[in-house]
């Protein structure tokens, strides 16, 4: 009778399985007598008032996650990090049983986004991809997190393939023809990238350095735009992620060499800049993370769904497309290696004196 009137009464309540057991129980015995000695007027409707008032702490919280998710991009959508990572975000959704809305926010290699991740409560609904280029970014210029002790890790994904592009047309068949005209003329060779403090823009910084050259750099939002920018023969080169994949394979640009430790799986003639000479490898990182404090259940959570999500068909078909190898680490690894990549990058940056003053 009770929840009948409850349901219908002029202030409807809904109630969830829990709520109609406990009531269930409290009105089981037929017995007034009974009832009256079990409770006490006072002890009975108080009992009732916290059912109604406060039914999440009796019967526990909802389940993570009760509602969608925000996941956070640096990089403007149809480029290498946004390409690659939707099929990712997609099946984990899936797992998740939540839709999880992606939020591109281009900018500072990526430190627009982090900045703005880092302010996000630490309840597990707001995450996002942390990439090499916000890792970089800290160590150039002044940016209001560190990337090593702002962010709950949740788990790596993959990592990059860079690499240097011209032209089909271009006078440079290979890399070092492009060196040696940069030496002869400075500054004439403009090269656009994902923006300034991307791993590509720091392996060209060091090369830069090393031969006693200079390069005009031009930062761009995103991948794509940095190679729309030399297909409308805006620079000369271009130095960025697989961006430039489709066009390479179409013949208006010339792939002159990749940044990685090894050569690209779909491009094996095209050599590594250690091969060339150059001991210089780009560092590289694709990684999910969340605001520092998530509790752990929550990161297990996130953790588990996205590293079954690392499975799904699209997501690896998508990685081999891009050249972008998968790479796993868990939550406390992950940490780790980002404490490492943070010290190793810092050193770099320091000795080649990038720092923004």
């Amino acid at each position: 009778m009770l929840k009948q009137i409850l349901r219908t009464g002029p202030y409807p309540i809904k109630m969830g399985k829990g709520e109609e057991l406990m009531l269930s129980s409290l009105f089981a015995r037929r017995n007034g007598a009974d009832l009256r000695k079990a409770f006490s007027a006072k002890t009975f409707f108080g009992s009732l008032l916290l059912i109604l008032i406060f039914p999440a702490a009796i019967f526990g919280q909802d389940k993570y996650p009760s509602k969608p998710l925000s996941y956070f991009i640096g990089y403007a959508a149809g480029g290498t990090t946004d390409v690659s990572t939707r099929p990712l975000v997609s099946a984990a959704s899936k797992i998740l049983g939540q839709p999880i809305l992606i939020v591109n926010k281009g900018g500072g290699a990526s430190s627009v986004a982090m900045a703005s991740l880092k302010n996000e409560k630490p309840d597990g609904f707001s995450i996002g991809t942390l990439a090499t280029g916000g890792i970089i970014s800290q160590h150039l210029r002044k940016v209001p997190y560190d990337t090593s002790a702002d962010f709950t890790p949740i788990l790596q994904y993959e990592i990059y393939l860079y690499g240097i592009v011209v032209s089909a047309d271009s006078p440079w068949k290979t890399f070092k023809d492009l060196i040696e005209f940069a030496k002869a003329n400075p500054g004439k060779v403009r090269y656009s990238s994902a923006g300034a403090g991307t791993p590509q823009h720091l392996v060209l910084e060091r090369l830069c350095l090393q031969e006693k050259i200079k390069l005009t750099h031009i930062p761009f939002q995103g991948g794509n735009q940095a190679v729309t920018a030399l297909l409308g023969n805006h620079v000369e080169a271009c130095a960025e992620g697989t961006d430039w994949k489709k066009y390479v394979e179409a013949g208006r640009l010339r792939l002159l060499a990749v940044f990685g430790e090894s050569r690209a799986t779909n491009f094996p003639n095209v050599p590594t800049l250690a091969e060339l000479g150059w001991n210089i490898v780009a560092p590289s990182i694709m990684c999910v993370v969340a605001p520092k404090g998530v509790p752990p259940q929550v990161v297990k959570t996130l953790h588990d769904s996205f590293k079954e999500a690392m499975k799904d068909p699209d997501f690896i078909r998508m990685s081999r497309l891009m050249d972008n190898p998968i790479v796993y680490r868990n939550s406390p690894d992950l940490g780790l290696h980002l404490v490492k990549m943070n010290e190793e990058i810092g050193s770099i940056v320091r000795a080649l004196g990038l720092q923004e003053k």
